[in-house]
């Protein structure tokens, strides 16, 4: 009986049984994302997230922590065991919420009482009742965009002569005898509300395992018996390699012209050469968004221009150029290429050739005047998002950006005209402001900037500008942004910041990293003045990347981190951040780091990646948002340089000979550096996920949803965890498998951060049946790296010593 006993623990305490209850929960949870794509949510659920099988891998997974902290006797480093304690006391939180809570809404009429929840298909009534006095729904400037939305109740408790008025709005919410009421939706009438409530008592649990989580995950990175520290002191006094500083000029395209008649192209030349002194005056002005956000009209061209071509300027014109031009002479913009067509099947349909990627408008309508798109675009709407394939995705886009630009010659998009005393404070385009407005001279010098434009006269239109400059300054002044903000937004797109630190990343970390190896292959080592200069030029573009998000917040009005592109930059900013202040003494890892820096800021100007700044919807206006992302999206900027650094220590092995010892000596520390990226990166992933948790059951009332992205996300703390306790597997743990597994791991992270949002959606093509073509890049890398892999495989495994730590 002993020896079962004893056979039993060893197995729950094994590092193999850990290892292979993560799998299986990381593989489960990613095989329900898809399941979840095809399926619906509800499956989901029932196959995988709520099944009796997925649920005993967690138990399982929390008696092999408690095990391996007693067989380990883990209680000598006690941040170590409190964190890897904390996860067993956050699933024993959400056992009690599971089984022991209620999650339901509430619908409320204008003027009506209700205390009844409903839960799934029941009905739960409440020892209270709420009443809503009023609905009230507050938009942005002349836009139907809600910037927030809040009920006004009153709470009535007959049996404990308790009333008392409240307002529950997004992030303020209601709490009365452990239930808690959250703001979600409403009705389309605007006179009811839809409340999401729960009564949890699992939340103090989890919340103090929460607590526990970050506080020790933290004290472990100081402990100096963790695993963190033993890392740093093995590092510290690395001195690898010499520096050279690229000085380029970024070159800009030359302009092309297409075959146009000889009237069109003369008069591109000369609106190219002629217009551009009033058409930068023209975007100084201000203009009030679709959603509501007043910006410079500078601002909104650029987007506008990025949507139709996906690039900032245009045949060496500038936005405002372009869209003045548009607006002016429409008839002949249509003739202009300027379309953006992505996909080569949807060029042939419309009769261009396949490598044509900018169209006219008129190319997209037959003799007759025919939308040559209207039934497959049609189509391509009727199918559910998760059904789009790549040709349908294509087709609603370029549906789109015809839109935009038939709007862009009808000028409905420059809405430059406050309508006085409009208590929306609505502007409206030129043509609404003719049939509104009584103000002869803003009609008169509209219709002279216009014909002025249409004319060629371009040195008339200055004044007319002004004219509506004095307008906007005398009606609209209640929501026009300060004259400094207005300045600065304009100064903002002018330099590119971004743009420009992509380039000098990769330039920087690529030089960086050919005279790093090349050191290394000579065994030289750095000088004091040469790592001084490395420093200088490192914290110097970590001031200016820093420099470029603060402007960005003060433009916006909020935290740099609410879209895809704003995320890459702070990505590309965290793994800067790391290489500065944890890795500058080995310029391989400082070059890691702003090579992927590079890549991620470059990478965001490419694609389907929309840079403008715009109006947070209700429910990203929380403190937690600016928490949450910025530490979670900061790891990727940790997992990103560990993954370079580890590509590094693979090209070491395939230069590793007989006649080059000291590179295992090199090999092993770089091995040890991308640990520690990736222990940072880990900590930061694990606390930037559970505040996710905290800002999710404030806002709406629940931690977790398994929505895709999530998911994804709990899925790559998984991979991570396996990764970082791989040495414990002695058996098979080699440094070099180690930098293997560093590399593949980051795929998790690029499914979390890209594949969820534009590949996960759209796996196959139902309009044909055939399967999505997975992008030619992602070939091409998986190629990269497995060819390396098999390359650097050592005929002989460097081993790391047996440890304490």
């Amino acid at each position: 009986m002993n020896k079962r006993l004893f056979l039993i623990y060893k197995i729950v305490s094994s590092y193999k049984t850990m290892v292979l209850l993560l799998l299986i929960l990381a593989i489960g949870a990613a095989y329900g994302t898809f399941v979840e794509n095809d399926f619906g949510s509800a499956i989901a659920r029932e196959l995988i997230y709520n099944s009796w099988w997925y649920e005993l891998s967690l138990f399982f997974i929390s008696i092999n922590l408690i095990s391996i902290v007693h067989k380990t006797k883990m209680y000598r480093v006690k941040a170590r065991m409190v964190f890897h304690l904390a996860f067993v006391i956050i699933l024993l939180g959400a056992f009690i919420t599971r089984y022991f809570g209620t999650d339901g809404m509430m619908y409320i009429r204008e003027g009506e009482k209700s205390n009844v929840i409903m839960v799934a298909e029941n009905m739960l009534e409440v020892p209270f009742e709420i009443e809503l006095n009023k609905f009230q729904i507050t938009r942005y400037p002349g836009s139907r965009s809600p910037s927030q939305f809040s009920s006004h109740v009153t709470l009535i408790d007959e049996k404990n002569s308790n009333t008392f008025k409240t307002e529950i709005s997004m992030n303020n919410t209601l709490s009365y005898k452990g239930y808690k009421f959250f703001q979600t939706s409403y009705d389309e009438d605007e006179k009811g509300t839809k409340l999401s409530v729960n009564n949890d008592p699992g939340v103090e649990v989890t919340y103090f395992g929460y607590a526990l989580l970050f506080l020790s995950l933290i004290l472990n990175l100081f402990n100096k018996k963790s695993r963190f520290q033993y890392l740093i002191r093995k590092v510290k006094n690395i001195n690898i390699t010499s520096f050279l500083l690229p000085l380029l000029l970024l070159l800009s395209n030359s302009p092309t012209y297409a075959d146009e008649n000889s009237y069109i192209q003369n008069y591109l030349i000369e609106h190219k050469e002629n217009s551009k002194e009033l058409a930068d005056l023209f975007g100084t002005l201000v203009v009030q968004g679709p959603i509501g956000r007043m910006k410079p009209l500078d601002t909104q061209n650029r987007e506008v221009l990025n949507k139709l071509t996906a690039k900032s300027s245009w045949q060496g014109m500038s936005a405002n150029q372009v869209m003045l031009g548009m607006f002016a002479r429409p008839s002949l913009w249509k003739k202009v290429d300027i379309i953006k067509v992505r996909t080569p099947k949807l060029r042939e349909l419309l009769g261009a050739k396949k490598d044509q990627k900018l169209l006219s408008f008129v190319d997209f309508f037959d003799d007759n005047s025919t939308y040559k798109l209207t039934t497959l675009v049609e189509k391509a709407h009727k199918l559910v998002p998760s059904r789009r394939g790549t040709f349908e995705r294509d087709l609603i886009s370029v549906d789109e950006r015809l839109n935009i630009a038939f709007m862009s010659y009808r000028g409905v998009l420059l809405t430059l005209f406050p309508l006085p005393d409009n208590e929306r404070d609505k502007w409206v385009d030129f043509k609404t402001m003719f049939n509104m407005v009584k103000n002869s001279k803003i009609k008169r010098s509209t219709s002279r900037l216009l014909d002025a434009v249409y004319n060629r006269n371009y040195s008339k239109g200055f004044s007319y500008v002004e004219d509506i400059r004095e307008y906007q300054n005398r009606y609209g002044s209640t929501v026009m942004p300060t004259n400094n903000r207005l300045s600065t937004e304009l100064w903002y797109n002018q330099i590119d910041l971004f743009f420009k630190l992509s380039i000098i990343y990769l330039m920087f970390g690529i030089a960086l990293l050919i005279y790093g190896i090349s050191s290394i292959l000579h065994n030289k080592i750095r000088t004091s003045n040469v790592n001084k200069a490395i420093y200088s030029v490192a914290f110097l573009l970590l001031s200016v990347h820093t420099f470029a998000l603060a402007l960005r917040w003060y433009i916006g009005g909020y935290a740099p981190i609410s879209n895809t592109y704003e995320t890459m930059t702070y990505i590309s900013y965290s793994a800067v951040l790391a290489g500065v202040l944890f890795l500058r003494n080995s310029t391989l890892a400082l070059s890691a780091s702003f090579i992927m820096a590079g890549i991620f800021i470059f990478a965001a100007y490419l694609g389907e990646i929309d840079p403008e700044i715009t109006n947070l919807v209700p429910v990203l206006k929380s403190y937690w948002l600016s928490i949450h992302v910025s530490v979670i999206t900061a790891s990727y900027g940790f997992f990103g340089v560990g993954a370079v650094i580890a590509l590094i220590t693979m090209v070491l092995y395939i230069l590793r000979d007989t006649k080059r010892p000291y590179l295992d000596e090199h090999i092993k520390q770089l091995t040890f550096i991308t640990e520690i990226t990736l222990i940072l990166g880990l900590t930061l992933l694990v606390i930037g996920n559970f505040l996710g948790g905290i800002w999710a059951n404030e806002s709406w009332g629940r931690y977790w949803g398994w929505d895709p992205k999530e998911t994804w996300a709990y899925i790559s703390i998984l991979v991570y965890v396996i990764v970082l306790h791989i040495r414990l597997l002695k058996d098979i743990y080699t440094p070099f498998l180690f930098s293997v597994l560093s590399v593949l791991a980051f795929s998790s992270i690029l499914m979390t951060y890209f594949g969820v949002n534009f590949y996960l959606a759209g796996m196959h093509s139902y309009a044909t049946g055939d399967p999505v073509p997975i992008p030619t890049w992602v070939y091409i890398i998986g190629g990269i790296v497995i060819t390396m892999i098999l390359i650097a495989y050592p005929k002989k495994n460097l081993k790391e010593k047996n440890e304490k730590n």
